[in-house]
């Protein structure tokens, strides 16, 4: 029988060895015999360490151990190589998974011993399978949030922009053409607020007899602060909802996987991968999603177990891999830029959460390797090669990156205007100020009331900032919120949409400088002299509104601004009348890649004031 060989890097936890000795101080009442300074008594021999070993397709490797001559492979209890080299390549070829230790040994027993066996190794030779073209009119479906999910119509300006797996998918399957994979995935959403997209509606007209869903959520379900996205892990699927939220398994299994048994299709679960971890350690919310509210992906193959779906649990496929190969696992993932003043292999400001294209395709090929055999999509994977660093990782470097000439902002370097609410704020006048007039920009605090009086000559047009603020510095990785209530008591003569102020989140901040080419991601709270609300640009594109509110002197608007993992949402209320916008999946680090920047902000002539200033930091931003 023909086989193919398949090589599963199962770095299990390494196995430590110690030693361990015993010295008799002054107050030992024991027998003077067993001192070990004792002349008489001879030395007693030391126990090699355990070797390190790492698995190559079918050859281990190991570190030569100190003062060890030789090497004894075991396959199961059976010694089956003494060597004195360091690496044993296995020949076995039958289906089956074959377990391996390694020892170390000395030929000079009276000094060393047998070491403790190293970390096991599985190797796993799988039967061939012939590969089944899937049938011209059937479709493999894909949800789940920005790890599954397509950016090729807003590709990120990275150095290694972000790829959902599910645009791999294509390259281990037997299909006709790659429109045969339907990426219906979106990126910042849960199994809950996925079922409110457009997406959803054409899932559930579209998917039909012979489908096949592959169902990727877990990230953002774990969203306990944002009610629109939470789903609890504790429940089964046959609970609706608990006391904290609606049920993780229930509504996976009701609208995804019911749907598409229902019509006559095959879903797929697919437990979320790993966080990027910077100490090597996958437990918890931070890359094993195993948060105070439970465990998701046990829940997802407990759905699998309890409904008869199919899972493939790339949470421990990826823990497994990222666990033994930390260091190479970071190169799976998204970049903004690079380090020094050349591209090279440097990759900068990296995003423990998304992976770029080489991570993608690489997860693709281990969702396609172990599908289980009895699920009737393994009969269409195609027998491909695993991804290669050498190939893929240049492949997906972005060669239309241009590093931006960005000096970021260093509260070290600067001067504070204030302390409120907790934070330290800064003030500059920045972007197109219509020449060097950052002095014009006056900033005042009284009785933590800041007050911008702005010079005439800034404006926000379709590619271009320009405004005075009064600003904090965030960390990237941070939820928060803020309020504040603002006042215009001086406008210009002429009123537009270039004239605004606000509350604002953007990705970037220059100190007192006149540039007209500053054009940057930002959200904001805020309203515009010709009487628009939210302006934002989130594309690097022409501004955008939320919609529209009177603008006034003299009356009080009330700001808010709240950022959830991916999320940001921002509301400008003035009386009985009020807009709330809400931006998903904006990226805030395309220039500054480690910090964000909340601005209370003001232009073209205008004088404001804002009070009752709140600002709290509420927890870690990790969404998908």
């Amino acid at each position: 029988m023909k086989v193919k060989k398949l090589f599963s890097l199962a770095l299990c936890a390494a196995m430590v060895c110690c030693m361990g000795f015993s010295a008799c101080g002054e107050g030992d009442k024991g027998d003077e015999s067993d001192k070990s300074d004792d002349p008489a008594q001879p030395a007693q021999p030391v126990q090699l360490a355990a070797p390190i070993v790492s698995l190559n397709g079918n050859v281990i490797s190991w570190n030569a151990v100190e003062n060890a001559t030789g090497y004894e492979v075991y396959l199961a209890e059976n010694s089956v190589a003494s060597l004195a080299e360091t690496s044993y390549t296995i020949s076995q070829t039958e289906a089956g998974s074959y377990v391996y230790t390694v020892y170390a040994t000395c030929s000079d027993a009276t000094k060393y011993t047998k070491s403790e066996a190293s970390a096991p190794i599985t190797y796993r030779v799988k039967e061939e399978i012939v590969s089944v073209p899937l049938a011209a009119d059937k479709k493999i479906y894909v949800v789940g949030d920005s790890t599954v999910c397509d950016y090729s119509a807003k590709p990120d300006n990275y150095y290694l922009p972000r790829y959902g797996y599910g645009t791999q998918l294509y390259n281990y399957f037997n299909l006709s053409s790659p429109s045969q994979v339907v990426n219906l995935a979106i990126s910042g959403r849960s199994s809950l607020s996925f079922l409110s997209e457009a997406n959803y509606n054409t899932l559930k007209s579209s998917i039909g007899e012979g489908d096949y869903l592959i169902i990727g959520f877990g990230h953002n379900d774990e969203k306990s602060d944002d009610k629109e996205r939470f789903t609890d892990p504790a429940a089964d699927y046959q609970t609706e909802r608990t006391a904290k939220g609606p049920s993780f398994a229930y509504t996976i299994y009701q609208n995804y996987v019911k749907l598409a048994k229902d019509k006559g299709a095959t879903p797929v679960l697919c437990t979320p991968i790993v966080r990027y971890s910077e100490g090597g350690e996958y437990d918890g919310k931070s890359a094993a999603h195993v948060t105070a509210d439970g465990d998701y992906a046990a829940a997802l193959v407990k759905l699998g177990a309890d409904t008869a779906t199919a899972v493939v649990d790339l949470t421990s496929i990826t823990k497994e891999y990222y666990s033994a190969h930390n260091d190479e696992a970071q190169y799976f993932h998204a970049f903004t830029t690079y380090a020094g003043e050349k591209p090279a292999e440097t990759p900068d400001g990296r995003d423990n959460t998304h992976i770029n294209k080489y991570g993608a395709k690489t997860i693709a090929y281990w969702f396609a390797e172990n599908l289980p055999a009895d699920c009737p999509l393994a009969a269409h994977v195609k027998i491909a090669d695993a991804p290669n660093k050498e190939i893929d990782y240049p492949d997906a470097l972005n060669a239309q990156y241009v590093k931006p000439n960005y000096k970021g902002f260093d509260p070290a370097k600067s001067t504070k205007l204030a302390t409120i609410s907790g934070a330290d704020w800064y003030k500059t006048a920045m972007g197109v100020l219509g020449g060097n007039k950052a002095g014009n920009y006056k900033f005042s605090v009284a009785n933590d009331k800041v007050t911008i009086t702005a010079d005439t000559g800034s404006k926000f047009a379709s590619s271009q900032d320009g405004f005075g603020a009064a600003f904090v510095q965030i960390n990237e990785d941070k939820n928060f919120k803020a309020t504040v209530k603002a006042t215009v008591t001086q406008t210009p003569a002429t009123l537009n949409d270039q004239v605004a102020f606000g509350l604002m989140l953007r990705d970037d901040i220059y100190i007192d400088v006149n540039d007209a080419t500053v054009a940057s991601n930002f959200v904001s709270a805020s309203v515009t002299g010709g009487g628009k609300a939210n302006m934002s640009r989130t594309e690097k594109t022409a501004l955008s509104f939320g919609g529209n509110i009177a603008f006034a002197k003299n009356v009080v608007y009330e700001l808010s601004l709240e950022r959830v993992g991916q999320v940001v949402t921002v509301t400008v209320k003035q009386g009985a009348n009020a807009v709330t916008s809400k931006f998903t999946d904006i990226s805030f680090v395309g220039i500054d890649n480690t910090k964000v920047y909340l601005c209370l902000f003001a232009n073209r002539g205008l004088i404001a004031e804002f009070s009752d200033i709140t600002f709290e930091i509420t927890g870690i931003s990790q969404g998908a």
